[in-house]
């Protein structure tokens, strides 16, 4: 084998790599729209129970306050869409989700950034993270 021809086949054999990032990237994003599409028929006792195994119970908490308030449920259900996402995938295997989870994605989804409290000696400097 000539130094050409291995060279060739590093060639080959990172294309094909990409090609299979590049594959598996495209079947995470189906597999993202379809649990954004999340089935409509899931009964609501059904995603109760669903919610409540796989939160703590403080995050069970503060999901069912967001639900029921009218303009925060919209909110809710999307959070109940990516737990949905994140048991299909296999991230929350053996583990729930903690009530700073829930707000985190909370502040995300209504695109909240996070900020931070500094205070020195009366004074209060407030720092917004992205």
């Amino acid at each position: 084998m000539t130094a050409e021809d291995e060279l060739e086949k590093i060639k080959q054999r990172k294309a094909k790599e990409l090609m299979q990032i590049a594959e598996q990237r495209k079947q995470r994003m189906e597999e993202l729209k379809t649990a954004e599409e999340a089935p409509a028929s899931i009964e609501e006792k059904d995603k109760l129970a669903l919610m409540q195994f796989f939160l703590t119970p403080e995050a069970y908490e503060y999901w069912i306050d967001l639900y029921e308030n009218v303009p925060k449920r919209p909110t809710a259900e999307i959070i109940f869409k990516n737990v949905l996402y994140m048991i299909k995938i296999g991230y929350l295997e053996g583990a729930q989700v903690n009530r700073m989870g829930v707000k985190k994605l909370e502040r995300e989804i209504e695109g909240i950034p996070s900020s931070i409290t500094i205070k020195r000696k009366g004074e209060k400097e407030k720092k917004t993270t992205y």
